[in-house]
């Protein structure tokens, strides 16, 4: 390898070296003792560069004082493997999951006249949001007391009926009257029961009803007509939009409240065409936020859509994420990563940062073993073949076998250090 011209001046450059440099820092020159560390070729690497490999492995190091490391912020650790193949990024927003959200909405006109939630509230199953004055209400509870009382005095006279006809002491016709009646008078009952479970009332507040006009019952006497109608919540959740407002009118249909249960969010991407083709629906998905830029997300693809939106031109995507930390937001934008892995294969990655350009040759900074009794650190410049950038880190092709110490975060000031001086050995204290 013909030398660099800085060699043919060495000895003037350590001079100017040595008067310009800051107290604390010196360079030195030449080889290290024992021969050139790092010029055996790595395992994997590149043949035709191997002359380019020895003059990064064998010319960039640097000495380091661990007082001066202290606060380069610098992090090294070992190189991270992945069996990731192939990924595909797709932009995205997330949602509420719409199969855990319900819009509460009266079914009658009324009055706002409780509120009982706010917006934010974590809401458990049957919690009452709102009442609500509303005489449709309150006509429909009578309906279904009345109707309730001519059900029971129906089915006395047809139990009755069904006695005497046994006797024969009843005519057809007027046994088959009273059934007739009772017939109907059930049907009207559970039109009146239908019509209030519809506007939220459970079982048990419909066996209230009953028992307050039960004569027969042994039961105390059920609380009657309920002034007011009550907006319950039926699921678990927050509330996420409240439009209520006291003493307000409301229309029947219009949503008052909205709650969602947020432990599991719907995460909305967006494929271009051109990704269309490589669309996996198995492929195991990530979602990721710059404002949590060190969490992933898991997550699963349940819908892929089969059309395309005529305006924006890309495909609908979605995946559920579960969200049990609540870190998660509906309206957050996000990025979704479609990972293909093969567990068969394994390969090397750095973070992005790790790897430098020195010299026109991609470099990482690969910490040597310390000897027995040695206390400053040693960075050695090693010459690697980068690959693509994934979301875990960039491939190293070569260069690396996996079982070095790398500098992981802070390899520019690293670089840094390294360049101040002409030297290919730098020692900072």
């Amino acid at each position: 390898m013909t030398p660099e011209p800085s060699r043919h001046r060495s000895g003037w450059t350590l001079l100017v070296v040595a008067l310009l440099a800051p107290p604390g820092f010196t360079a030195c020159s030449g080889e290290a003792p024992g021969g050139a560390p790092g010029a055996q070729e790595e395992e994997g690497g590149h043949q035709a560069g191997e002359e380019h490999e020895t003059h990064a492995d064998q010319g960039h190091e640097l000495h380091v004082e661990p007082g001066s490391l202290a606060g380069w912020d610098v992090e090294v650790g070992p190189v991270a493997r992945t069996t990731i193949t192939a990924e595909m990024v797709l932009p995205g927003v997330l949602t509420a999951d719409e199969n855990r959200t319900a819009r509460i909405a009266p079914l009658v006109p009324g009055q706002v006249a409780r509120l009982g939630a706010d917006l934010g509230s974590r809401i458990r199953r049957g919690d009452t949001l709102a009442r609500l004055n509303a005489p449709e209400f309150t006509r429909a509870q009578t309906d279904y007391l009345r109707a309730y009382t001519q059900a029971e005095l129906s089915r006395t006279d047809y139990e009755r009926a069904l006695v005497l006809r046994e006797q024969r002491a009843l005519e057809d016709r007027e046994f088959l009257r009273r059934q007739s009646t009772y017939e109907e008078a059930l049907t009207g009952l559970q039109a009146a029961e239908s019509l209030l479970r519809s506007l939220g009332v459970e079982a048990d507040r419909l066996a209230e009803l009953r028992r307050s006009v039960d004569v027969t019952s042994r039961e105390p006497p059920g609380r009657a007509v309920a002034p007011f109608l009550p907006l319950r919540s039926p699921l678990d959740g927050v509330v996420t939009e409240r439009n209520a407002v006291l003493g307000e009118h409301v229309p029947p249909g219009r949503a008052l409240f909205t709650v969602s249960d947020l432990s599991v969010l719907w995460a909305r991407l967006n494929a271009y065409e051109d990704q269309v083709p490589h669309l996996d629906p198995e492929a195991e998905v990530v979602i990721r936020n710059p404002l949590l830029p060190d969490r992933e997300f898991p997550g699963r693809i349940t819908v892929v859509a089969d059309r395309v939106d005529p305006d924006l031109r890309t495909l609908r995507v979605r995946a559920e994420v579960p969200n049990p930390e609540g870190l998660l937001k509906p309206n957050m934008y996000i990025r979704g990563f479609l990972r293909m892995r093969d567990p068969d294969r394994e390969r090397l990655v750095v973070p992005e940062d790790a790897v430098q350009l020195l010299d026109g040759e991609h470099v990482v900074f690969v910490e040597q073993p310390r000897e027995p009794g040695e206390e400053h650190r040693v960075f050695r410049a090693r010459h690697v073949t980068p690959g693509e950038i994934l979301s875990v880190g960039r491939v190293i092709e070569a260069g690396l076998d996996g079982t070095e110490q790398v500098a992981l975060q802070g390899a520019f000031t690293l670089k840094a250090e390294l360049t101040k001086g002409a030297a290919g050995h730098q020692h900072v204290h």
